[in-house]
């Protein structure tokens, strides 16, 4: 694959894991509303895309990056700067509303706790960004390692990819086995570092043809769907619902288990399998310019749909009381509104020269 192809599906996995993620945020308030009933479980369904769409996003990351021949300076500059610009922005506007609406004063460790991505502050969300910028050291180093490997040995990039593809599983699984500490993580670095094992399994699925030439793609695209089903289905309501109901809050579990690799995967290559067919064919030209547009957007989304939600729930959503609405109607609608809004603020700001580069787009 060359990297500097657009893959539409990717596009495709991208839209889908930044609704995802909102998602995730949106009903948060739902799940911890209806716990112990019936809209409990529809909420816990909704929320779960969370642990789908991170590992896909990362995953992404890895299946376009790893490969690629860069400077040390070249390939920080270009990524660190698309990335850290946004951010930055994004996370002032943040602070400053935290400080206006929520503290009322002005607070530096709380400031500084937002712009960590601390748990329990506006900037819950920002912890991506650090962890990302991990990901990609991680990504330049082994591009850097595969590099000087082809130079010594036929075909190294493959042995070795397939070698690191295999200890990131295993690692995965030793994780949930809690061999490198807590359930959680030891320290954020080492949490924060070990998601480049998903953006080598990115890769690797990406660039690995499994039984592409032995089954049909439609028989693929069927067993993949149903695995994918299957997989989510059970995690939420055999791991995540009891365990949230026996502990009276909602629980997550790690990212690194093997049942969210499970599902990661299976969606990953499902989508990639869908793609060869003819009905993707017309989604794609039928479509194709909104989930691309989407899909650009989507770390602007990522960085600036949290504030919209809180804006929403200050000033919106108490009047309309849509949280006395059924959960399997109210999420999906409030879905749409962030998404919507996220969408025009961040496309107006990209139509303006220079203030374009805080939208993540440029």
């Amino acid at each position: 694959m060359k990297n500097s192809e657009r893959v539409f599906y990717f596009d495709v996995l991208r839209a889908m894991a930044i609704i995802g993620i909102i998602f995730c945020h949106v009903s948060k308030d739902y799940v911890m509303k209806d716990m112990g009933t019936f809209n409990f479980y529809i909420s816990a369904f909704y929320n779960c895309f969370r642990d789908f769409s991170v590992p896909i996003f990362v995953m992404l990351s890895g299946a376009l990056l790893i490969g690629k021949k860069d400077s040390l300076v070249h390939f920080f500059k270009k990524r660190l700067s698309r990335i850290l610009i946004p951010f930055i922005f994004w996370a002032i506007l943040t602070i400053v509303y935290s400080f206006s609406y929520i503290k009322h004063s002005i607070d530096l460790n709380n400031a500084i706790d937002i712009f960590l991505g601390h748990s329990g502050t506006m900037g819950v969300t920002f912890w991506f960004i650090w962890m990302i910028i991990l990901v990609y050291v991680g990504v330049f180093i082994v591009n850097k390692i595969i590099e000087y490997g082809n130079g010594k040995l036929e075909c190294f990039d493959k042995k070795f990819i397939t070698i690191l593809t295999v200890l990131s599983a295993v690692y995965i699984i030793l994780y949930q086995q809690h061999v490198f500490g807590s359930a959680y993580y030891s320290t954020l670095l080492s949490y924060y570092i070990s998601f480049l094992t998903f953006a080598i399994i990115g890769y690797y699925m990406a660039n690995t043809n499994f039984m592409q030439t032995k089954v049909k793609t439609n028989k693929l695209v069927i067993i993949t769907a149903i695995i994918s089903a299957v997989s989510y289905i059970s995690y939420i309501y055999l791991y995540v619902v009891p365990l949230s109901l026996e502990n009276h809050h909602f629980y997550y579990l790690p990212y690194f288990t093997i049942q969210i690799l499970i599902i990661a995967v299976s969606i990953f290559l499902m989508f990639k399998y869908i793609s060869n067919t003819e009905s993707f064919k017309k989604i794609k030209s039928k479509y194709g310019d909104a989930i691309i547009t989407l899909s650009k957007y989507s770390y602007g989304i990522y960085l600036c749909h949290y504030l919209v939600f809180f804006y929403l729930k200050r000033f919106i959503i108490p009047y309309v009381n849509l949280l006395s609405l059924n959960s399997i109607i109210a999420i999906p609608l409030l879905v749409a509104v962030i998404l919507t809004i996220s969408m025009i603020i961040l496309w107006i700001l990209n139509k303006i020269p220079y203030v374009n580069r805080i939208t993540g787009v440029n």
